[in-house]
């Protein structure tokens, strides 16, 4: 079959459907990842490409700003936003960003103490659901949430806190211990597994979002190294970067590249970003992709975010968000109603992406949103 017809194919399937299309040979899983394939399917199918940016002012929930499917001839998308939920104060703290689905925060204090509300969400559906809390007395370290199956939906969370002072632990190996929790959607409770040990000096990047592939979640830790969970056996892993990444003066971070988990390294005197990916889970096989080359920006603070594909990227400068095409070098700013909520410096953090459809999904059993209600009824 042509290679053509087969992408036109994939075009029209659910996104959750064509990662099996993409095991058919590499240059359909390459161009699959294409920003040029991604548009087009998002004018074929009820789906969306888009992020939200965490608002740096107070009691301001997330703005979102959509990019792809921009054409006039694309269908009207539903407005997105956090507006459904029931409190106005939340913050977005984790999300899974190949299904659109958002793990929120509201923080509550009753008495004198924070009992907060924990709250998974669809927001191109407006579904949402408060889950149980975890333990909140133990201070959030690191969370990631990841969808393990569409159809029965279901996900589970990964919650890495600080002991109590009278809880802290050192091994005779030189280790130290944190505490783990995971949420499963199924049992609809979260379980407390065996303690994470980190060894002596080592440590989670506080505000470092994880990013999932081939089911675990990873963290850059602060040596340098990736420590991953895999959520299948809930169970944890450490493995080096590559050798050639270690030099002095880079700066790392682990970003998606064609489904795989890669790293990205910079240098501050140099405008070259060098890729660098993961071919399996194991962390033994690391591939330098290619050198992604920022120029002709008129921000020179400008740094990549997050790849939209695998020859766009989002690019973050100067209290400004833009698209960067690195085949052609070309650099085009988004809505410049993005500035409102952005600082003057945006952190990696608080940029949530992510790719949806407007499929409802089973958060609740025994509850139908009044949106499903009103779908139901046309």
């Amino acid at each position: 079959m042509n290679e053509d017809l087969i992408l036109d194919i994939m075009s029209c399937c659910p996104a959750t459907e064509i990662s099996k299309f993409r095991l058919l040979n590499k240059a359909c899983n390459k161009r699959s990842y294409e920003f040029h394939f991604i548009n087009h399917h998002l004018h074929k199918t009820n789906s969306v490409l888009g992020y939200f940016i965490q608002d740096h002012k107070k009691h301001r929930r997330p703005g979102f700003v959509v990019f792809g499917g921009a054409e006039e001839e694309a269908p009207e998308k539903p407005r997105i936003s956090l507006e459904f939920l029931p409190s106005r104060g939340v913050k977005i703290e984790a999300c899974d960003a190949h299904h659109g689905i958002f793990l929120c925060v509201d923080d509550k204090f009753k008495g004198g103490r924070r009992i907060p509300d924990y709250i998974v969400c669809k927001p191109t559906t407006k579904q949402y659901r408060i889950i149980p809390n975890p333990k909140t007395r133990y201070f959030t370290i690191a969370i990631g949430l990841m969808v393990i199956q569409s159809n029965p939906f279901r996900y589970k969370i990964v919650r890495v806190s600080e002991p109590l002072p009278w809880e802290r632990r050192k091994t005779s190996e030189g280790f130290y211990n944190l505490n783990c929790e995971v949420f499963d959607s199924d049992t609809y409770a979260w379980k407390r597994l065996n303690d994470l040990e980190l060894p002596s000096g080592e440590f989670l990047r506080r505000s470092e979002k994880p990013e999932s592939s081939y089911g675990f979640l990873h963290w850059l830790t602060g040596k340098n190294n990736v420590i991953q969970f895999c959520m299948q056996t809930e169970t944890w892993s450490f493995f080096p970067l590559p050798e050639d990444v270690m030099s002095d003066g880079s700066s790392l971070d682990l970003v998606s590249y064609e489904g795989k988990l890669a790293v990205l390294c910079s240098n501050s005197n140099s405008r070259w970003y060098d890729l660098w990916v993961l071919d399996n889970s194991s962390g033994k096989s690391w591939a330098n992709v290619k050198d992604v080359q920022v120029t002709d920006l008129e921000d020179k603070y400008a740094k990549p975010l997050w790849f939209l594909s695998n020859d766009v990227i989002l690019v973050a400068g100067f209290a400004r968000l833009g698209l960067y095409n690195t085949n052609s070098n070309k650099f085009q700013y988004l809505q410049k109603t993005t500035q409102e909520c952005l600082p003057y410096y945006l952190p990696r953090d608080v940029c949530f992406p992510f790719y949806s459809n407007f499929e409802s999904i089973c958060l609740n059993e025994d509850q139908i949103t009044l949106e499903d209600q009103r779908q139901n009824q046309r």
